[in-house]
């Protein structure tokens, strides 16, 4: 394939047209996709024409561009995660019914150090959630990726612990000795709380998903603010969907924790109520 004089591969300016879409920005004019890639207005406009041609991006009347139908359709076809997003949506739906509050749905990405959200039901929510659908936010200040950061294999764990931990709030945690422990603690409950780590408000819960051989392939959180808390709710359904997920998606039956999870909530409920 064919490089640009800046060293760039014909797909790799393709992703970056691709990748300049969001969802506050859904619709962008060529100036906007020269602004945001760099490339020179030539070459992006030669591009998303192509793009255009081949239903990856649609034009607008005014000749803005925005993501086409075949983008969709692609990836509604043949993506393995939106098989598990649409076999995790049922089992999202009875949690969300159950504690009213945001419920996701996501995955790992351990190279980039990052959480995806395939799926969110918010709509009876109150609290303030950074996370969005195909959106991403780091692993170790997510209960998502914690869940899921601790029952990956520990040299997977160990190199993620030898990059730096960036500090979003007070209570982001970003010594690796005591990240350890909390991984450890988080297989011992077979469940992770959260307080006020990415917003100071809320409180968040999550579970981890296993595939085939048991391996972990995703996470269930939910987030809600601190003051509506009730783990008696949370947890019972919460652990019930990630143990039935699970199955779904391959796992053998395992039990989440070599205590029983519900005594742990109780004993932080205490702890935190005795504290006020």
């Amino acid at each position: 394939m064919a490089n640009s004089a800046s060293g760039e591969s014909v797909i790799q300016r393709v992703v970056k047209i691709l990748d300049a879409f969001s969802k506050g920005h859904p619709r962008l004019t060529l100036r906007d996709l020269v602004r945001i890639t760099g490339m020179s207005s030539g070459t992006a406009h030669r591009l998303a024409n192509d793009l255009v041609d081949n239903g990856l991006l649609n034009r607008g009347e005014a000749g803005d561009y925005g993501v086409g139908m075949k983008m969709w359709e692609l990836a509604s076809r043949s993506n393995p995660l939106e098989e598990f997003r649409r076999r995790g949506l049922p089992f999202l739906e009875g949690v969300h019914a159950a504690v009213r509050e945001q419920v996701s749905l996501s995955i790992p990405d351990v190279e980039s150090r990052s959480v995806l959200y395939l799926e969110q039901l918010d709509q009876h929510g109150t609290a303030t959630n950074l996370a969005a659908v195909a959106g991403r936010l780091d692993i170790h200040n997510t209960t998502s990726g914690m869940a899921m950061l601790a029952h990956m294999p520990r040299h997977v764990q160990e190199r993620f612990l030898a990059g730096p931990l960036e500090k979003t709030t007070p209570n982001t945690e970003t010594d690796p000795v005591k990240v350890r422990a909390h991984l450890a603690l988080i297989r011992e409950r077979g469940y992770v709380r959260m307080a006020g780590v990415l917003v100071p408000e809320n409180t968040a819960y999550a579970v981890p998903v296993f595939g085939e051989g048991n391996r972990v392939i995703g996470a269930i959180a939910v987030v809600l603010p601190t003051a509506h808390e009730n783990p008696h709710v949370i947890l019972p359904v919460l652990v019930a969907a990630g143990r039935g997920l699970s199955r779904t998606m391959g796992a053998e039956r395992r039990p989440y924790g070599t205590r029983p999870w519900l005594e742990s909530g109780r004993q932080e409920t205490e702890t935190r109520d005795a504290a006020n």
